[in-house]
């Protein structure tokens, strides 16, 4: 039902930019640490997959899948691409701005990081101040959580883990190493996290001796296909919504 406008022509995109229309922007990083057994890009493959499926059933204008941005955790993890949050969020900034200049004012990013989105948050809420335009941006810890819960057995996680092990079988098996797979846990402040709710926020990096957190021995294809797809649904549900919806109709 949409449209990748890596894949429009000049002529062909400009009758599908209005006030109506909604441009997705999709970030997973693709150089970055994700243990033994998991490539590089793997949130770049998540979120890519995911745009290509909103996409498909959603009716929207996509623009090819950002591969840099804010991982501060990570930044002592050799051949990891981390960008200050300043630039990152400027840049995606003047990626959106490039839209609203044409008249467009409904966005969705699909936000495959987790240190991605404080400042993409913040971002949306200053363009909206700005310039009126709507950004909403997915997270992706609650794209699937109930699904995540109902499937995974590991007592907990957040990277490299069941959950994203999982769907990286799914995608690309070819691409997983489940004989590099572990099983490690990172440390957790006395009272910052509570039964998995924070409660206090305290910066930290990624220390685990395989830079994992969770069980990855536990992942298999098929509980992949239910995260990943669930993940898909969730952003189609709210995108029912968006698309019709005119922002004047809500401050």
């Amino acid at each position: 039902m949409g449209y990748l406008i890596s894949e429009l022509s000049y002529v062909q995109l400009q009758p599908l930019l209005t006030e109506a229309s909604v441009v997705v922007l999709p970030i997973g990083g693709g150089a970055k640490e994700h243990g033994g057994h998991l490539p590089m890009g793997t949130d770049y493959f998540v979120t890519d997959w995911i745009a290509g499926q909103v996409t498909a059933r959603c009716d929207v204008l996509t623009l090819p899948t950002l591969p840099y941005a804010y991982f501060p955790a990570f930044v002592e993890w050799k051949g990891t691409v981390s960008i200050q949050h300043g630039h990152f969020t400027d840049y995606v900034r003047d990626i959106l701005m490039s839209y609203v200049r044409c008249g467009v004012k409904k966005f969705l990013i699909i936000d495959g990081g987790v240190s991605t989105h404080p400042p993409l948050c913040t971002m949306a809420r200053d363009m909206d101040n700005d310039c009126g335009a709507k950004v909403a941006v997915t997270d992706i810890r609650e794209l699937a959580r109930e699904t995540e819960e109902a499937v995974c057995a590991q007592k907990s996680g957040g990277h490299g883990d069941e959950s994203e092990t999982s769907t990286m079988l799914y995608l690309r098996e070819d691409l997983v190493d489940m004989r590099q797979t572990v099983e490690e846990y990172s440390a957790v402040f006395p009272g910052a996290v509570v039964n998995g709710r924070t409660k206090v926020y305290l910066s930290s990096r990624m220390c685990t001796p395989h830079g994992t957190n969770g069980n990855s021995t536990l992942a298999t294809k098929e509980k992949g296909e239910q995260i990943l797809f669930a993940m898909v649904d969730s952003i189609c549900d709210f995108l029912q919504e968006y698309i019709p919806w005119t922002p004047g109709d809500l401050k």
